[in-house]
């Protein structure tokens, strides 16, 4: 009976889910936009919390390190500090990246996560603290470019900072869910996030129809 119950929970949730994720697929590829006037560092935390396709890779990331060790969990926070702060710094030092070009490389790997999530993919620590790693520096990169008149070693110091408490509050809240029904809602969130992240993927083509 409980099981039926959190089945049918997981179902409701996943459909308003998805109908969200619709609503938001049209700002997904301008999400990376300056935050001025909050100052640098809060800009640097309200990027990440605002930009959809890096919120979806950092809960599919945790989603899917919940089904591993748990001592990985401590190396994934760090690495995915570590590489969102060389991420903005990275990009503010090499120029403006091309966006359209990181909104699809951030929607893959937030596909890639979510697939792993949603199968329990179990492939030892180097494929997930490398796809930690790039995530991070492919989200961090992304947000270079909207650091014009702010301070960027602050801008990067918030959004890491941000970077690592979305995959601590996400790590705590899937761990939390280790029943037989818990494990089923982790996987089938983590399939919406794959879902979410091939049409931020496919809109980041079809959005610039001059590209292929």
């Amino acid at each position: 009976m409980l099981e039926r119950k959190g089945a049918r929970c997981t179902a409701q949730g996943g459909s308003l889910l998805l109908s969200f994720a619709i609503w938001l697929i049209p700002a997904s590829a301008e999400a990376h936009t300056p935050l001025q006037g909050i100052g640098s560092f809060w800009s640097g935390v309200a990027h990440v919390l605002t930009s959809l396709d890096q919120l979806g890779f950092l809960l599919g990331l945790a989603i899917w390190t919940s089904f591993q060790d748990r001592r990985l969990d401590a190396r994934v926070m760090g690495a995915g500090f570590a590489a969102a702060l060389t991420g903005v710094l990275f990009g503010a030092r090499f120029g403006q990246v091309a966006r359209l070009d990181l909104v699809a490389v951030g929607a893959a790997l937030m596909t890639a996560v979510g697939v792993a999530g949603a199968t329990r993919l179990r492939v030892g620590a180097a494929p997930l603290l490398g796809l930690a790693l790039a995530g991070g520096i492919v989200g961090g990169a992304a947000g270079a470019d909207t650091t014009m008149g702010l301070s960027v070693a602050l801008f990067a110091l918030g959004g890491s900072i941000a970077t690592a408490s979305v995959l601590s509050y996400g790590l705590l809240a899937a761990r939390r869910l280790d029943t037989d029904w818990g494990r089923i809602a982790r996987r089938a969130g983590a399939s919406w996030i794959a879902a979410i992240g091939l049409m931020v993927f496919a809109l980041s083509f079809t959005s610039h129809p001059g590209r292929v």
